[in-house]
This record gives C-alpha cells, sequence and structure tokens, in this order.
C-alpha cells in the first residue's frame, strides 16, 4: 500500500518528525506552525461575527463567516474542528475547511469548544451539542435556514459531529440536512483492525490513536458510550452522511464501519475511500486528491443545501 507519490515528495521535503504526545503544548504550537503554512487569506467579502455561547462553567466561541449580500434565510454548515480533542483552534478550523462560506453561499459556523486533557469528555461533546442548540435557537436572528443546517467535522470533530447529530435526533431537535464526516474516529474502543494495521509509521498511528483517546476519556469513561463512540449508538432515523476515509490510516475502518452501520439501519450513507493518503492527507497543497476531496465536499454540500443529496423517504 504504497504513498501517492505526490504526497510522498510532499513528505520529503517538509519532514515528518512530530513532536511526542506527551508534549502537549508542543504539539498545540506544532498545530498552530501548521495552520499557518497551510491556511489560506480568507475570501474577501466575508464577515466575521464571534458569538459566545453559554456553558457549564464558562462561554466558548462561535465564529461565523458570513458572505456579504447573502440572500437569507441561507444555509448553515455548522463545523467542528479536529485535533484528537487536545488541540485545534477557530483558525485551524478554517484551514480544514479548504473552501469558504462564498464557494457554497452559506454561513460557516464554527465551534472553539474547550480540549481536553484539561477539559476531557464529556466536556468537548457538551459544548459542540451546546453550539449547536444555539444555532437552532437563535436561526431566526442569525437568518439561517434551519431546514439547510449540515453538520460537519474531521477526525475527532467527525466524532463530535456524529455524536451532536444523534442527540439532535434524540432530542427531537431539528437534524442536519447532512453529515459531512472525513476520517471520523466514531469507536473509541479502538477495536478496528486498521487501528493495529497502522500501529506505526507516516503520520497518525495507532499508538497516537490510544494516547489521544486516554487523553480525552481518561481512566473511567465507558468507551462504548454513544457519546463518546457514536458507532455504538442506535443509528436509524439519522441524517445523510458522506464519509472520507483515508487507506493508510489507523481510523480508516471506523469510517467504513459507520458507514455500514448507518446503512443497516435504514439511513442513508456514501462511503469513499482515498487511496494512497494518510489521516486527512488531502489538506495539503500538491496532491491530486487535494482538489479532488474539496470538489467533492462542495458537491455533496450544495446537493444536500438543494435537497438532492439523498433521495426523500
Amino acid at each position: 500500500m504504497p504513498l501517492d507519490p505526490a504526497l510522498e515528495r510532499v513528505l520529503a521535503r517538509i519532514g515528518t518528525n512530530p513532536v511526542p504526545l506527551e508534549d502537549i503544548e508542543g504539539r498545540r504550537q506544532a498545530n498552530r506552525a501548521a495552520v499557518d503554512l497551510l491556511g489560506r487569506p480568507r475570501s474577501p467579502g466575508v464577515v466575521v461575527e464571534d458569538r459566545q455561547v453559554p456553558v457549564a462553567g464558562g462561554q466558548i466561541t462561535l465564529r461565523l463567516l458570513i458572505p456579504e449580500n447573502l440572500e437569507r434565510p441561507a444555509p448553515c454548515l455548522f463545523f467542528i474542528h479536529g485535533g484528537g480533542w487536545i488541540m485545534g483552534s477557530l483558525e485551524g478550523a478554517e484551514a480544514d475547511c479548504v473552501f469558504g462560506p462564498g464557494d457554497v453561499g452559506a454561513v460557516f459556523a464554527l465551534v472553539d469548544y474547550r480540549l481536553a486533557p484539561e477539559h476531557p469528555f464529556p466536556t468537548p461533546y457538551e459544548d459542540c451539542l451546546a453550539a449547536y442548540r444555539y444555532l437552532v435557537d437563535q436561526h431566526e436572528e442569525l437568518g439561517i435556514d434551519l431546514a439547510r443546517l449540515a453538520i460537519s467535522g474531521g477526525s475527532a470533530g467527525a466524532n463530535l459531529g456524529a455524536a451532536v447529530a444523534i442527540a439532535a435526533r434524540d432530542a427531537r431537535w431539528p437534524q442536519p440536512c447532512l453529515q459531512l464526516l472525513e476520517v471520523p474516529a466514531v469507536d473509541l474502543t479502538l477495536s478496528s483492525p486498521s487501528v493495529a494495521e497502522f500501529s506505526s509509521g507516516y503520520g497518525l498511528t495507532g499508538e497516537e490513536v490510544r494516547r489521544c483517546v486516554e487523553l480525552y476519556l481518561g481512566d473511567d469513561a465507558d468507551r462504548t458510550d454513544p457519546r463518546a463512540s457514536p458507532i455504538f449508538a442506535e443509528l436509524s432515523g439519522l441524517p445523510p452522511a458522506f464519509i472520507v476515509v483515508a487507506e493508510l490510516d489507523p481510523v480508516r475502518d471506523d469510517g467504513e464501519r459507520y458507514a455500514a452501520a448507518l446503512r443497516a439501519a435504514g439511513s442513508e450513507a456514501a462511503c469513499v475511500r482515498i487511496l494512497g493518503h494518510l489521516h486527512g492527507s488531502w489538506i495539503i497543497p500538491g496532491t491530486p486528491a487535494w482538489g479532488v476531496v474539496r470538489d467533492m465536499r462542495l458537491s455533496v454540500l450544495r446537493r444536500a443545501f438543494a435537497g438532492r443529496y439523498a433521495p426523500s423517504s
């Protein structure tokens, strides 16, 4: 299973010596440096508005990116950044999106949830749930069309996004019109064979996944709790899902298993595997997959906002 040659050339130039996970602040600094390297300037004509969302123990920021002259009520993408539950930022969320709100004609809502290990499970999940509820409660004032509210995230963000979609269904809140999940880690029991298969090597390794899960859940959390591991939830009646996984990724099987479990429960789901790539590595420009995955995500969002992603029941 060789690396995509273009990706291999990029990795040879930039190096692959990550900061040890024991140095969490060092990891966070490296993550911020990567955002500075991979991020792009914000599109002109986008208004930025930060809202403060009350949560247990304080408040969190929900950043709205709003294209000027957007017709209201508008579609909205609620995006949750990745980072193993221990790192990530609003700036990183913008970089992860790859495209901007003007490309879709939608409001982007990015949540700055609190991070482990300072704020372990269930705090990041509860923060994301509070931000989603804020969008629902304030949709008229925000000019958001609840019928066109999608949820998206990558890696840990996809874990949180899937869990929020389940909670919205259970609470009988307005549900997302789409779950757009990239390299999701949805089984924190680490039962997927790919976790052991890619225990070491380039990029994210199975051992790093294990350590991130330990930092997120601590010693006492039930790893089969659906708020932590959405694959253990009852999955019927959920919004359509589009899932992207990487061939050389320890959580590859999580995403493919989740798509299969959603379909088995009667929920619509499609899954695409990107060959020759590591965990979310198509975010690196200079590989064919960068443009392909970007275009797929754009197309899926546009179809979902137009009500054409999945057949109506």
